[in-house]
């Protein structure tokens, strides 16, 4: 089974600093299969999001194409 982990990571734009928050899929022994960077400023939402990856067993390979679906859909 896959495990979902936030992680959290120093940024800027235009010289200005933010913490974003981005996702990692973990295998059964621990090992890092991917991530994705950057996909939001707020930790809580980065946390909500790995959970709803998790109880609905995303696999891994579909990853980036639920994170780009997941910040489409919460511009509108």
């Amino acid at each position: 089974m896959t495990n979902y982990r936030i992680f959290e990571e120093k940024r800027s734009i235009e010289g200005s600093e933010y913490i974003a928050y981005g996702i990692a899929a973990f295998g059964p022994a621990g090992e890092l299969i991917c991530s994705v960077s950057d996909i939001t400023p707020s930790r809580e939402r980065a946390l909500s999001f790995a959970e709803m990856c998790e109880r609905n067993r995303l696999s891994p390979i579909h990853l980036f194409d639920a994170v780009s679906d997941w910040i489409i859909a919460d511009n509108y």
